[in-house]
């Protein structure tokens, strides 16, 4: 038994696996072990010997690349650990990041935390959603798992930034779907969220991901049939929703659905092939299943707007006029959720915090994502103004 077991599958990733495991194994907290998973023919099982003749620590488990969710199984099942980390062989950690981890998981006796993530470069556009994917403040959910995987940032989609108990994952039989080829990490949240007593976020970014590579796990099939991949997601947990809580988080499946699945109904220009519109009259059937028409006046504005366009696009209506979502009013709309569900919760303090954070300005170009996100939501935020002074047609 040790502390902490790290998970790490590894897939051709040679470039870049000294500088995720130097990370793992210089960390303050000493009593880890690092389970490497790894095809004995890839290129990086050597060095993965090596690190394992060299430390103690480190355990390498040969196994044939069948997946990501496979090679996490694996090391599942070989963790000694009391807590498991994830971490994607691509990707590094920060020193203190398992010590911050352990020591808040046994002060709030949490069976999950989530913790911040930030990515090594200036994401594109197209993936500035990251930064929706990471905590915003430091708070513990007791027995409203649930409230927290829909409302609080940082608890969907990324395995990546989570630390769990083992035990707690054991006991429940919670594993990897290893049928997925996108959204396991988030099929094994939506479990494990509704089963635990207790919750904690923690903003501190300790994840740091290689958001460069198309290639890496945590991006794993997201080029290749990603939107049937996604609705076969979306039949996976509607139908367990249906089992586990049927008369239940109605409003909050509701405003997921019309965050995940929107851009169905919000494209500038799409034909609209017989493929998506079945898919969207699926989603309406779901909306009529939740009951959503007695919730989605409590959302903001434009959610409202999509709902209207999936019930009119079920009708054979077509619209190409794009409705821009409004991200201030929408966490706002969260956070009023939660109230009374969490409470404020304190992080340990450490040594020269200020000389870090300058590293991480300057290394990982924290102060232009800054500059950058400010600039972006300006133009959002007058841009949904001028939207509402001008009715949007529908």
């Amino acid at each position: 038994m040790c502390k902490v077991s790290v998970i790490v599958p590894v897939y051709r990733v040679e470039k870049y696996v000294d500088r995720c495991m130097k990370s793992l194994l210089r960390q303050t907290l000493t009593d880890i072990e690092v389970v490497c998973i790894c095809e004995k023919d890839d290129s990086s099982y050597q060095k993965l010997f090596a690190y394992q003749q060299a430390d103690a620590r480190v355990h390498l488990v040969e196994k044939k690349n069948t997946g990501v969710s496979s090679a996490r199984n694996a090391g599942m099942g070989a963790a000694k650990g009391k807590y498991l980390a994830f971490v994607d062989a691509d990707d590094w950690i920060e020193r203190y990041a398992l010590e911050t981890l352990y020591h808040t998981a046994e002060q709030y006796d949490t069976q999950i935390i989530a913790y911040g993530i930030w990515p090594t470069a200036e994401p594109g556009s197209d993936r500035r959603g990251i930064f929706d994917c990471t905590p915003v403040r430091n708070v513990l959910y007791h027995g409203n798992g649930m409230k927290a995987l829909f409302y609080e940032h940082g608890s969907r989609p990324y395995i990546g930034n989570k630390f769990y108990n083992r035990q707690f994952l054991a006991e429940n039989d919670i594993w990897f779907n290893e049928s997925m080829r996108l959204g396991e990490d988030q099929l094994l949240q939506f479990e494990a969220f509704g089963k635990a007593e207790n919750i904690c976020f923690v903003k501190d970014k300790l994840y740091h991901y290689d958001i460069k590579r198309n290639d890496s796990a945590m991006n794993g099939c997201r080029q290749q049939d990603a939107e049937a991949d996604s609705f076969r997601l979306l039949t996976i947990i509607m139908d367990k929703k249906r089992e586990q809580y049927p008369d239940a988080y109605d409003k909050e499946y509701m405003a997921w659905l019309l965050q995940e699945y929107g851009w169905l109904v919000n494209q500038h220009k799409q034909s609209a092939s017989e493929d998506r519109m079945n898919k969207i009259r699926s989603i309406s059937g779901y909306f009529q299943e939740l009951s959503a028409g007695k919730y989605v006046h409590e959302l903001p504005l434009e959610y409202q707007y999509l709902y209207e366009r999936f019930q009119k696009y079920r009708e054979g209506g077509w619209n190409d006029a794009y409705i821009r979502l409004p991200y201030r009013e929408y966490d706002a709309f969260m956070k009023k959720q939660t109230e009374g569900f969490c409470q404020k919760i304190m992080t340990a303090e450490r040594c020269f915090i200020g000389v870090r954070r300058l590293y991480e300005i300057f290394v990982f170009h924290e102060i232009w994502h800054w500059i950058l996100t400010g600039m972006i939501r300006l133009v959002q935020r007058y841009k949904i103004y001028r939207a509402r002074k001008i009715k949007i047609p529908s």
